[in-house]
């Protein structure tokens, strides 16, 4: 093919038929799959259905807002680069109309994957909140991150901590955030967060070696620190893998609140008994911002399981100790 030129080098593609667009049918094989072999949210109660649809929504909205502003940023500086025989670029802005779909399809999956991790994988009902030496450690670990990322793009001429500084400005703030506002949830429901981070980080990735591979983008090594191998490349892992973080661990946050408060209210009125009142997101918004793990005098650790469906909430017995 026809090598064409950008804002550097020529770019260099193996074929001229495979472009943006088929990238986007890969990423969405599994996820229709998913869809059509077991769609999220079949047996859920009706409030875990609005917190779901609420999370889905706020997340497209307010992630891919967030995911904009540092794509773009990203692509103003020449971290990454497009091509424009393989994708839809418009002088008057940096991204192509595929990478701005590409932005709203990553949120979606992951948001979709992480529903799926809460029904299929269940939470560790041993475990109650972080230590606040545990809290206090991360919180001044993002903080660290935050200003990493502050120097790396405003302070320091070196290009090749760009890329990592990128994702630390713009993550580590949403990361913080997460873990101030919803930590108490990270210990009981770490399993569910890893499944549902994992699957849609590790598939978007390995999507973007094949990106590369084919010439619909790619990163010039200025910007990089070297620390890869071939189309796997450190930082670029890190921008996908800690993005998607971002939207897994605020769903997580959702998703935990809204289950956790079915059971123990549940758990309070007693097996087979019906709750007058159904609750509402606005009861799951309140059980999160306390930054507790009980209801009224209930104790911390919470040591029952339960399993939450539309027919209910089965709570086990608690345990002695």
């Amino acid at each position: 093919s026809t090598p064409t030129k950008m804002q550097g080098e020529p770019f260099l593609a193996p074929n001229d038929w495979l472009v943006y667009g088929h990238l986007h049918l890969i990423l969405a094989l599994p996820t229709l799959t998913l869809l059509a072999v077991s769609p999220p949210l079949q047996n859920a109660q009706p409030l875990q259905k609005q917190a779901s649809y609420a999370f889905v929504g706020f997340i497209v909205m307010v992630g891919v807002v967030q995911s904009l502003l540092w794509d773009s940023y990203g692509a103003t500086l020449g971290i990454w680069e497009f091509n424009p025989a393989k994708c839809t670029l418009r002088d008057s802005f940096p991204l192509p109309i595929e990478e701005v779909l590409w932005l709203f399809h990553h949120v979606l999956k992951t948001a979709l994957y992480q529903l799926k991790a809460f029904e299929l994988v269940p939470a560790d009902t041993t475990q109650g909140a972080p230590s606040a030496e545990l809290v206090s450690g991360v919180s001044a670990a993002l903080v660290a991150a935050i200003a990493f990322g502050i120097y790396a793009l405003g302070v320091s001429p070196d290009e090749s901590i760009k890329c990592i500084g990128l994702v630390c400005a713009f993550f580590a703030p949403v990361w913080l955030l997460i873990w101030r506002i919803g930590g108490q949830f990270v210990l009981r429901h770490a399993n569910r967060i890893a499944w549902g981070w994992a699957a849609p980080g590790i598939t978007t990735t390995l999507i973007d070696c094949l990106g590369q591979q084919q010439g619909v983008w790619r990163f010039p090594p200025d910007f990089l620190s070297g620390v890869g191998v071939g189309y796997l490349k450190l930082d670029v892992a890190l921008v996908y893998m800690v993005s998607t973080f971002a939207v897994t661990a605020s769903g997580a946050v959702v998703l935990a609140a809204t289950e956790e408060l079915l059971a123990r209210r549940q758990a309070a009125l007693g097996p087979g008994v019906q709750a007058e009142v159904e609750p509402s997101l606005w009861e799951v918004g309140m059980y999160i911002f306390t930054g507790r793990l009980q209801l009224g005098e209930e104790e911390e650790r919470f040591p029952y399981g339960s399993v939450c469906s539309i027919d209910g909430c089965v709570v086990d017995e608690p345990l002695t100790e």
